[in-house]
């Protein structure tokens, strides 16, 4: 077995724990990357020696994945494990195998541009799912934003697009939503306002405690956005990447 299939093997092993912990715990024990970044690192060192990797491509993807691990989790798009699994990509897929074609090197110069592409492009297809439900409830007469006040179309289309109105047990009990809605004080009333895109960091039971104090409010449903882990849609990416290459290969 060649280094660049046992990296390949190592990671999907490592990326595959790690999404099924964050979507069942929304937790990344510490030791799936201590185990992981060192193994692989030493394989594509390995992989140096010999000259099958250019250190100029394990730089390069590095640098991306750093950049876009930083950029993305402080914007909330990402949390801790996503721009961990990032890195790990970056050192397990740092270059493609020399007989890869000039067209792929072409679109996507580094292994890991590939990898982040076809994760976000499977990514693309969550919000379609969502859209495509709430469509359905609009059909049968059920509005799913009723009772919360969205300003204009625009933020009423990205509602329907990522958010599901659920029992708010369902909510308070479940780690596959977080809560998409909040409730404010205006000039003396009481309003249910929606709320954009949960900071992957932020914490999620404190929102909900804070819903809980008006919870009458709830009786037929809350905003929640239905969450899988960036992480899932890597560990797809990543896979079907490497299969993609190893294709063309062929």
């Amino acid at each position: 077995m060649n280094s660049q299939l046992l990296k390949f093997l190592l990671a999907t092993i490592f990326l595959g724990y790690a999404s099924l912990r964050d979507i069942e715990e929304r937790e990344v024990p510490d030791k799936v990357w201590i185990l992981s970044v060192p193994t692989c690192l030493a394989l594509t060192f390995l992989d140096m020696s010999f000259g099958e990797v250019d250190p100029m491509f394990l730089l390069a993807s590095l640098l991306i994945a750093f950049v876009l691990g930083v950029v993305l989790c402080h914007f909330g798009f990402y949390g801790g494990a996503d721009a961990k699994a990032l890195l790990l990509i970056a050192i397990a897929f740092p270059s493609y195998p020399l007989e890869t074609g000039s067209s792929m090197v072409k679109f996507f110069p580094t292994p890991f541009l590939l990898v982040f592409f076809s994760s976000t492009l499977i990514s693309i297809v969550f919000p379609l799912t969502v859209l495509t439900l709430n469509s359905i409830d609009i059909l049968r007469g059920l509005n799913p934003l009723r009772n919360v006040k969205v300003e204009n179309v625009f933020k009423r289309l990205i509602l329907l697009a990522t958010v599901r109105r659920v029992p708010f047990e369902t909510l308070k009990r479940s780690l596959k939503y977080f809560p998409a809605e909040k409730v404010v004080e205006e000039e003396g009333e009481i309003w249910r306002r929606p709320l954009f895109f949960v900071h992957a960091e932020t914490d999620v039971n404190k929102l909900v405690q804070e819903l809980e104090k008006h919870k009458d409010l709830f009786i037929d449903g809350v905003l929640a956005s239905p969450t899988i882990p960036m992480i899932a849609f890597l560990f797809c990416g990543f896979v079907s990447s490497y299969l993609t290459v190893s294709f063309i290969r062929m």
